[in-house]
């Protein structure tokens, strides 16, 4: 079995660091270029359809405190073992490409320091962060924690330097109407500020490591949003004060940007954070995804082997190691980020389904969960509903936006494709 080493504050600095790690420090120059003035009411807007499904997955992270998280909660809602199979390759497949295009971004930024290849220096990120996953939970968590208070440093500087320029003569602001932005560029705004909220759904992945999860993992999860929400309206506002958002909209570290205006020192200080912000979810990513295989594999699902667990780590050896070898191995992919934007689509199907399962599981979860999600009219969540409304309007804006609508095709057929072959060799008791 895995060790329980994780308490409330490691398990929430883990879903802050996933949360920060998804890219607020790239995508709040792209947001202000949609929302101008209202940028920081489009972080608001996505913080509640973040919160919708944060609360479903809190729910069923109290009922079912599992590793294998979105398998248990469609399975347990449906009774349908197949589609929770697909719904688990699509998380775990989202999982292992993301943690690949992350490794990419994070090349680009050594490359950018030091020069030399970014294929060379994204595979080494991997192998270095699948070593340090290896050594066990306890030592990952650590340097999580240093990390993410490094991430949150960053922003929190930002925050507390336009603070202080609105009181100093030495630092320009400009003079801003923050109710005053064009409404359909806010709404806008706001499903592309969503993409800043994924990850708090990797909480769930680590409840064998975390003690008391059915406590644990929803306080952990509401706490994580509600920080980086307050952070992200923060940093938002602290943006349109400082720079125009036509600024922000073009430039290529908007973070950097903000905090060059603060003082010149700082652009440095905040382009080492999102180096490392960058790194730090790399190593979340690699851990929830050997978590989940581990899960899996637990359950019969993937291979046994996949579930040993090293005794001297108390890891899960083999399903770590896997997780980095996929990770790497799709750095041989052409245009990884085409298809990291084709399985955000994945993500919002699983999103849809774990607000079913929380919808089908609540009356169960009214009787015997510690947390169930609140505002309920006749036995049904309100907030589980409009999370799943939320899921198919960002499927829809994933879709439309994107430019490879026919790739999303064939790589969803191809993972539909092996999640049969498995799910047949299954039942057939290989």
């Amino acid at each position: 079995m895995l060790k329980r080493e994780l308490g409330l504050a490691e398990l929430t600095l883990y879903g802050v660091g996933m949360i920060v790690g998804a890219g607020i420090y790239a995508l709040i120059g792209k947001v202000c270029g949609l929302a101008g003035n209202g940028v920081w009411l489009s972080f608001l807007l996505s913080s509640f359809l973040a919160i919708f499904t944060g609360l479903s997955y809190a729910q069923l992270g109290s009922m079912l405190p599992k590793d294998a998280a979105e398998y248990e909660y469609v399975k347990s809602s449906t009774k349908n073992e197949f589609l929770s199979i697909v719904i688990s390759w699509l998380m775990l497949g989202s999982m292992l490409i993301s943690a690949t295009t992350v490794a990419l971004g994070f090349a680009g930024y050594l490359t950018a320091l030091f020069g030399g290849s970014v294929e060379l220096f994204a595979a080494l990120s991997i192998v270095v962060f699948t070593l340090i996953n290896s050594v066990g939970i306890k030592v990952s968590a650590k340097i999580n924690d240093v990390l993410t208070l490094l991430e949150v440093s960053g922003l929190v500087i930002i925050i507390l330097g336009t603070i202080f320029a609105l009181f100093s003569s030495h630092i320009s602001v400009r003079s801003v109407e923050y109710f005053e932005f064009p409404l359909e560029g806010v709404l806008a705004g706001a499903v592309l500020a969503f993409f800043a909220f994924i990850g708090f759904g990797s909480l769930t992945k680590m409840a064998e490591e975390t003690k008391n999860p059915e406590k644990t993992i929803p306080k952990a999860i509401l706490l994580s949003i509600l920080i980086t929400t307050l952070l992200y309206i923060g940093v938002a506002l602290s943006a349109v004060t400082l720079a125009s958002p036509e600024e922000l909209y073009v430039s290529k570290e908007p973070a950097a940007l903000i905090a060059e205006k603060i003082n010149p020192w700082l652009r440095f200080f905040i382009s080492f954070v999102a180096l490392f912000s960058t790194g730090n979810t790399i190593l979340l990513i690699l851990i929830s995804s050997s978590r989940m295989l581990y899960g899996l594999a637990s359950r019969g699902v993937f291979p046994s082997f996949l579930a040993k667990i090293d005794k001297r780590t108390s890891t899960p050896f083999y399903a770590v190691f896997l997780s980095g070898i996929v990770s790497g191995l799709l750095l041989m992919v052409g245009d990884i980020r085409t298809v990291a934007e084709v399985t955000n689509v994945w993500i919002f199907i699983c999103y849809f389904f774990v607000n079913l399962s929380a919808v089908l599981l609540y009356k169960k979860a009214k009787e015997k969960a510690w947390f169930k999600v609140p505002l309920a009219v006749r036995n049904i969540p309100i907030p589980s509903v409009l999370g799943m409304i939320a899921s198919l309007l960002m499927m829809a804006y994933v879709f439309l936006q994107s430019t490879s609508s026919t790739l999303a095709i064939v790589l969803t057929f191809l993972l539909l494709l092996f999640a049969c072959i498995f799910y047949t060799l299954k039942k057939r008791g290989f």
